[in-house]
């Protein structure tokens, strides 16, 4: 049975947990009468979804909002879009001709996830046209009069957004603030995902997002946040920095991506006290690299 927790007022959170994929990924539904779900997940979490949604009393769907359109947090959203053919899936402008057409998502998933990625995770289907809406930055949507600001929020990838519930000034943050890592003090440190991850829009975000004072961060990946999200906010851009300095210099030093993976997590182990799998680390040095590369500094 899917735990279903109350967050907020109005706003539920669970999580999806899915076969071979490892980590946290949390859902969030608003239960106006009117609902929103933000965070759909892959295709794989739509059975879950649709329990949570009954266990709180939601029969349907006004807006279904990724906050990007990576399988992880929007490879469902064509699944729940003929679902709930009445719902409108919000979209930044950058991600909705692929949530139409995703043949270059399903390619690129395919790339990162493995070519079975669909036994595990799901099919990524289309998402009719007539329901996909593109808001402007800093646009309000009003469900039942529960206002939600949308707020672009690239720098992990081009079409991200985050949304800021007016209601309870709370911000699901997607991956803009990272991965917090669970302890007394705040600590998070980026979120990378190759090929299009930019450290300077990361930072730019981070900044933005820290314009708004939200008191509650809900995180996709991770829990929600009430307590300090202001240095939440200064621990991952700090790290977004450090780890940028450390991967340049040593890239420029001609070390290969595996000396700076170790060099990586021996830095995370002594500065932060955590270590980072080897997926991660990948992912981490690579989509740095890619930047770095692109920009014509190594």
């Amino acid at each position: 049975m899917v735990d279903v927790k109350e967050v907020a007022h109005k706003v539920y959170r669970f999580e999806t947990p899915i076969p071979r994929a490892g980590g946290v990924f949390a859902v969030y539904l608003i239960s106006e009468p009117q609902g929103v779900l933000i965070e759909p997940g892959p295709a794989a979490a739509v059975p879950v979804i649709r329990e949570a949604m009954q266990r709180v009393g939601m029969k349907g769907l006004a807006c279904i909002i990724p906050t990007h359109i990576h399988m992880d947090h929007g490879g469902g959203m064509g699944t729940l879009a003929q679902l709930f053919p009445e719902a409108r899936v919000l979209l930044h402008p950058t991600g909705a001709r692929h949530a139409i057409d995703p043949t270059r998502l399903v390619e690129g998933t395919r790339t990162v996830f493995g070519p079975d990625f669909e036994d595990v995770y799901g099919p990524i289907l289309p998402v009719p046209q007539s329901q996909v809406c593109v808001p402007e930055d800093g646009e309000v949507i009003s469900v039942d009069g529960r206002e939600l600001q949308v707020i672009y929020a690239p720098g992990h990838a081009q079409h991200h957004l985050a949304i800021l519930d007016r209601s309870v000034h709370g911000l699901f943050c997607g991956e803009a603030l990272g991965i917090p890592v669970h302890r007394t003090l705040p600590l998070a440190f980026p979120s990378v995902a190759p090929p299009n991850f930019d450290p300077e829009l990361y930072l730019s975000t981070i900044e933005k997002l820290r314009q708004l004072r939200p008191r509650v961060v809900f995180y996709s990946h991770g829990p929600v946040v009430t307590r300090e999200p202001e240095s939440l906010m200064d621990s991952v851009a700090e790290n977004t920095q450090a780890f940028g300095d450390l991967i340049l210099n040593a890239l420029r030093q001609g070390k290969s991506e595996e000396e700076v993976r170790c060099r990586l997590n021996d830095f995370m182990a002594g500065s932060l006290g955590i270590r980072m799998d080897e997926g991660g680390l990948a992912m981490t040095v690579g989509g740095y690299a890619v930047y770095y590369r692109r920009k014509g500094l190594v």
